[in-house]
C-alpha cells in the first residue's frame, strides 16, 4: 500500500475534497490561525530533543508573512 506524502495528502484535500472547494478555505484559515499562534510564542516553548523552537517559530513567521501577502 502506498502511503501518501504530505504534499500528496494536502494536494488531494485541496483538489479533491468530498466537501468541495470550501476545504481550501478551511485549510488556509487553519494555517493562518496556527501560524499566528506559534509566531506569538517564545521559541523556547517549542524546544525539544527533536525540534529547535526557533526554527519552528521562523517557519510560522514565514508562513504568516506569505499568507498575509497572498491575502492583500
Amino acid at each position: 500500500m502506498h502511503r501518501e506524502t504530505n504534499t500528496e495528502f494536502i494536494t488531494r484535500l485541496l483538489e479533491y475534497a468530498k466537501s468541495g472547494p470550501l476545504m481550501q478555505a478551511v485549510i488556509i484559515t487553519g494555517l493562518q490561525y496556527y501560524a499566528q499562534k506559534v509566531a506569538a510564542q517564545p521559541a523556547s516553548k517549542f524546544d525539544s530533543a527533536f525540534l529547535n523552537g526557533q526554527a519552528w517559530v521562523d517557519c510560522a513567521v514565514e508562513l504568516k508573512r506569505e499568507l498575509e501577502e497572498r491575502m492583500k
